[in-house]
C-alpha cells in the first residue's frame, strides 16, 4: 500500500533525464551542458593532502559518531570568512555545522510548530521568494502545510520588496534565497532592514539560505551582518563551503542564527542525522585558520568572472537578452526567447526541449511570478561551464550559430 500521492519530478531531476535520454539516442558527452550547478574543478590540493591524512591516521574516532565533539572554530572562520563577522562578540548569536543544507531545510517547518493544530497560531503560512530550488514547498507538501509564494519582479531587478506579500495571509517563517538560484543579484542592507524590522513587528522567522557563499560579489549584505543588530530577531542564515572551495560533494555548510531559532532546531536534529564524516571538520578547521583559505575563495570567485565575461558576450551575441546584470558572478539569467528559427515558443521548458533536440544546448528553465496574469519567463546558465577550454568556446559558437533566437 502506498500512502504518498503520485510524485512528480522537480526541476533538476527532469533536466537530468532530458540529458540521459538525449545522450542515449546519440552518444555519452555529445551534450553541451550549460545547466551545471555543481564545480567542475577540485578542491584545493593543500587542502585534499590533509584531509587524507587524517582518514588515513590510526585513529578509530575518525570513523565513528562524532557526538559531542567540538567545531567551533570552523564555525567562526566561515562565518567570518563570508560576512567579516566575528561572532564570539554577539552574546545572541550562535552557529552549527550542518551536512547540507537540504537536511536542514526541511527542518524548518518541523520546528516552526508545523501541522501542529492544537496550537492557536496567527500565522498559518511559510512563504518563500521564487522560483529557487524550493524545498520548502516540496517540505509543505509532505507536511500538509500551507505555504506561498513571495513573487519576486525582474522590472524591479529581483529586488526583494515587502510590498509584493500578501500582507493579508502574514506567514510564521520567510525564506530567501540570496543571492539565489537562479538570479544573480544581491540583496542590499536597506533590503534585510526592512524585512527585518518586518518580521519582527509580525513575529515572523526569517531564513535566508546563501548557497553561493563566497563566490558572490563584495556588495553583497549577508542577512547576518544585519540581523546580528536586532536581538528581537528570530533568524537563521544558511552558508556553503561547496562552491566556495568546489567540494559540492563534502556537504559542508555552517548556519548561523539566533536563540530560540537554535534551540529549537538543534533539539530535532539531533534526532535525525548523525553529522559528517570527522576527518573532513578535523582539518578544514585547521585549513580555515591558514591564509590560503581567504586565497583560495578568492581565486574561485576570480575563476567565476573570468568565465562570465567570456560567456555573457558570446550569448548576447546569439540574441540573447540578460534579465539582470549577473553581480553575483555566478549565473547568468537570460529572458527567454519567443522564437527558434521563426517558430513561436511558449515556454522556457519548451525552449530548453527545442535547444537539446536542435543543437545539443542544455540549460535550466524557470518560470517566475505572474505580471498581469502572465508568468515571466527565464533560462539560466552557470558559470561551472568551462568557458576558458578554447573547444568549449569554439563548440559553444558553432551550436549558437546554428540557430535563429529573437523576441
Amino acid at each position: 500500500m502506498k500512502y504518498l500521492p503520485i510524485w512528480w519530478e522537480n526541476l533538476f531531476q527532469r533536466i537530468k533525464r532530458l540529458v540521459r535520454e538525449y545522450e542515449a539516442k546519440n552518444w555519452k558527452g555529445s551534450s553541451i551542458n550549460i545547466a551545471v550547478w555543481e564545480p567542475d574543478t577540485n578542491p584545493p590540493e593543500m587542502l585534499r593532502k590533509m584531509v587524507a591524512e587524517e582518514v588515513l591516521r590510526d585513529d578509530n574516532a575518525n570513523h565513528t559518531y562524532w557526538d559531542n565533539r567540538t567545531h567551533k572554530r570552523l564555525n567562526q572562520n566561515f562565518i567570518e570568512l563570508n560576512t567579516w563577522i566575528n561572532i564570539d562578540e554577539f552574546d545572541h548569536i550562535y552557529s552549527l555545522l550542518i551536512p547540507w543544507e537540504k537536511s536542514i531545510l526541511w527542518l524548518l517547518p518541523i520546528a516552526s510548530w508545523a501541522n501542529r493544530n492544537d496550537i492557536n497560531l496567527e500565522n498559518k503560512w511559510y512563504v518563500r521568494n521564487a522560483p529557487a530550488y524550493d524545498l520548502i514547498w516540496t517540505w509543505c507538501e509532505y507536511l500538509w502545510e500551507q505555504s506561498d509564494i513571495w513573487p519576486i519582479y525582474s522590472h524591479e531587478h529581483f529586488k526583494l520588496k515587502i510590498s509584493n506579500l500578501k500582507k493579508w495571509k502574514l506567514p510564521r517563517m520567510i525564506v530567501t534565497v540570496k543571492p539565489w538560484n537562479p538570479c544573480p543579484v544581491w540583496a542590499s542592507r536597506d533590503e534585510w532592514v526592512e524585512l527585518i524590522e518586518f518580521c519582527i513587528k509580525n513575529n515572523i522567522r526569517l531564513v535566508n539560505d546563501w548557497a553561493y557563499t563566497a563566490v558572490v560579489h563584495k556588495n553583497h549584505i549577508s542577512l547576518t551582518e544585519v540581523a546580528k543588530d536586532y536581538k528581537e530577531l528570530d533568524w537563521i542564515e544558511l552558508l556553503s563551503m561547496s562552491k566556495t572551495y568546489s567540494a559540492c560533494g563534502w556537504r559542508l555548510w555552517v548556519a548561523v542564527w539566533s536563540e530560540d531559532f537554535i534551540s529549537e532546531l538543534t533539539r530535532i536534529k539531533w534526532n535525525t542525522d548523525s553529522w559528517v564524516f570527522w576527518p573532513l571538520i578535523v582539518w578544514m578547521e585547521k585549513y580555515l585558520e591558514t591564509e590560503y583559505a581567504r586565497i583560495d575563495a578568492k581565486k574561485t570567485q576570480e575563476l567565476y568572472k573570468k568565465r562570465l565575461d567570456i560567456l555573457i558576450p558570446i550569448f548576447e551575441e546569439a540574441w540573447l537578452k540578460l534579465a539582470c546584470p549577473s553581480d553575483a558572478w555566478f549565473f547568468m539569467l537570460f529572458k527567454n526567447p519567443n522564437f527558434i528559427d521563426w517558430e513561436k515558443i511558449e515556454s522556457s521548458e519548451e525552449f530548453n526541449s527545442k535547444m537539446i533536440d536542435k543543437v545539443w544546448l542544455v540549460w535550466v528553465p524557470f518560470v517566475w511570478s505572474e505580471i498581469n496574469w502572465i508568468k515571466e519567463q527565464f533560462i539560466r546558465y552557470s558559470a561551472c561551464y568551462n568557458a576558458l577550454n578554447p573547444d568549449n568556446i569554439i563548440r559553444l559558437k558553432e551550436a549558437l550559430s546554428k540557430v535563429n533566437i529573437s523576441y
